[in-house]
């Protein structure tokens, strides 16, 4: 599954989202009765395939170089209890990297990338990229609190963004797919923002009263997304649940 474009990310944390930070679990305002991404996702009736949370940090100024930043990676990974793990590192023109891999004791896999972009010596802009990737039980959702306090503790801002990929069978028509989108944005009282459809790609954008953050998309307000892709070769319809926003290829 491909990520979002680096530097796509960083265009938009100078957009204004990097003060903003994103949370899995949500409270309605009237009732407050917590809701979870799952739970909206659970209303589309999909089977879930996949679960992530990506985390993007600006790095403090205070850490200086490539091996310091890496070092806060591997405190990720020990917070987590990823003991063992491999190390890669890599270099372009105007990019230097340290890449950490591991898998927690549940299996949900870990990236950590510690990057400097722009100036090799270290007064690059700098960046940390946390991915955890799940299979069907959600268990890479459940990560999103240690990860986060680890960079609260060292003064960084968080921008997480969780994402659930699911399946049907066959290809489901268009009245079902409306009624899926429906159940899901009724899950979270949602309203549609936006809406998309190219060939066999239907893409919606919501505000839910009931998640707490937002992001600004051209002078909206948009906290949750979804996105349904026939596959023809599998014979599967597949559906992406996100907040706030589907940060996969589809």
């Amino acid at each position: 599954m491909k990520k979002f474009n680096f530097v796509l990310i960083a265009v938009i944390l100078v957009a204004g989202i990097s003060a903003t930070t994103y949370y899995i679990r949500t409270q309605s305002m009237e009732s407050g009765k917590d809701v979870s991404i799952v739970d909206v996702f659970n209303a589309s009736g999909a089977n879930m395939i996949v679960n992530e949370m990506y985390f993007f940090v600006r790095a403090a100024n205070d850490y200086k170089d490539l091996d310091s930043m890496s070092g806060l990676c591997e405190e990720v990974f020990n917070t987590i209890g990823i003991t063992n793990y491999s190390r890669n590192s890599a270099s372009t023109d105007n990019l230097i990297k340290k890449e950490i891999l591991g898998a927690t004791k549940d299996g949900v896999k870990v990236s950590a990338v510690a990057s400097i972009v722009g100036n090799k010596s270290g007064s690059g802009d700098k960046y940390i990229t946390i991915d955890a990737i799940g299979a069907e039980d959600g268990l890479a959702l459940l990560l999103r609190d240690k990860v986060e306090n680890v960079f609260k503790k060292h003064g960084m801002e968080v921008v997480v963004n969780s994402c659930i990929t699911g399946t049907y069978e066959g290809n489901v028509e268009d009245t079902q797919l409306e009624k899926i989108c429906k159940n899901i944005l009724n899950e979270s009282d949602a309203k549609k923002v936006d809406s998309t459809r190219q060939e066999n790609v239907i893409s919606v954008s919501a505000f839910s009263p009931m998640i707490k953050d937002k992001l600004n998309i051209n002078g909206e307000s948009v906290n949750l997304s979804i996105a349904i892709r026939y596959n023809k070769q599998e014979n599967k319809t597949y559906l992406w649940v996100a907040t706030p926003i589907v940060n996969t290829e589809y």
